[in-house]
């Protein structure tokens, strides 16, 4: 099957970043410049995990008589290895990077939760658990991928040390939730912190299908996100996509926050109702209101050091 999604190219090779660079005046990014030490770590050990994506195919396949109650047992087998979110979707064109063909029938999404409770510590503490959770999402891909291998199935590991999966998509159709102003997809227990990982395989499987509960209605009432961007890049208006509304970020208004300050900038998603107040986690929604009074003496567009101090 053959991608027909176009894809944004990371670091200096993508050339709206490397406008922007040099519209600030800049020759370098401090994001990429200044590290976090544990991303880096996390980085190193997602290679690791790379060299895993492929890998030999038992000879002897197991036989699978019911794809409902395998799917069943897959999304066990992820949970167990430390997914928080399993679900299984139809892989379609849309799904994949334009250009790459995947010869596989399903896509196994998984998502791994990250701490809200570092929102309390600062910028840095909430760049080590995003990529922290990426890092378990590279290990429990390429672990389930391999346990699949082993009952006789090809499978494909896709995370931060190797992609070919476009992850909205993907997780819409496997029922993980709906789309959000802030361009993040939003899930009624986790809302959008979260991150993930994929497996695509050809083992008999059957699909969850989209889930629904009202995103799109809430967020058009909803301004946190769009109040509390620095860069004012969240669009007012959606647009529709094949009948489903989402919101556009405009990415060259963001870059200024998020990766020409030395800074990690997530408070699109560290505002959301739901992950603090929808979820009706009261434990969160305290951490939510301490949060908020650091922005609110602050200053509610100031970017999150400057909030901090």
């Amino acid at each position: 099957m053959i991608g027909i999604s176009k894809y944004r190219i990371q670091g200096l090779r993508e050339p709206l970043m490397v406008n922007v660079m040099h519209g600030l005046g800049l020759e370098s990014v401090p994001f990429y410049d200044n590290e976090n030490p544990a991303k880096t770590e996390s980085k190193v050990q997602i290679q690791e995990f790379a060299r895993r994506r492929h890998g030999p195919v038992a000879e002897e396949r197991e036989p699978v008589n019911d794809p409902a109650v395998m799917a069943e047992r897959i999304k066990g087998m992820a949970r167990d290895l430390g997914a928080d979110l399993v679900g299984i979707a139809r892989l379609r064109p849309v799904m994949i990077n334009i250009g790459v063909d995947l010869p596989y029938e399903w896509v196994i999404c998984l998502a791994l939760r990250e701490d809200y409770h570092a929102v309390l510590d600062g910028p840095a503490a909430v760049e080590e658990q995003a990529f922290t959770a990426y890092y378990h999402c590279a290990r429990t891909s390429t672990e389930l991928a391999e346990r699949i291998r082993a009952m006789g199935w090809p499978a494909l590991p896709h995370h931060n040390g190797g992609c070919d999966i476009m992850a909205i998509p993907a997780m819409y159709q496997a029922g993980f939730g709906e789309l959000g102003k802030h361009g993040s997809l939003i899930n009624p227990s986790l809302g959008a912190d979260f991150r993930p990982g994929f497996v695509t395989t050809n083992l008999p499987l059957v699909e969850d299908g989209p889930l629904t509960f009202g995103v799109p209605d809430y967020c058009e009432n909803c301004n946190l996100c769009i109040n509390n961007c620095p860069g004012d890049a969240m669009a007012r208006e959606p647009i529709l996509t094949e009948g489903i509304r989402r919101w556009l970020v405009n990415t060259e208004k963001c870059y200024p926050y998020s990766r020409f300050r030395e800074e990690y900038c997530h408070i699109c998603v560290d505002v959301c109702p739901y992950i603090h107040k929808e979820n009706g986690n009261q434990d969160l929604r305290g951490v939510y209101k301490a949060y908020m009074k650091t922005r609110k003496n602050a200053g509610w567009r100031t970017p999150k050091g400057a909030a901090a101090e």
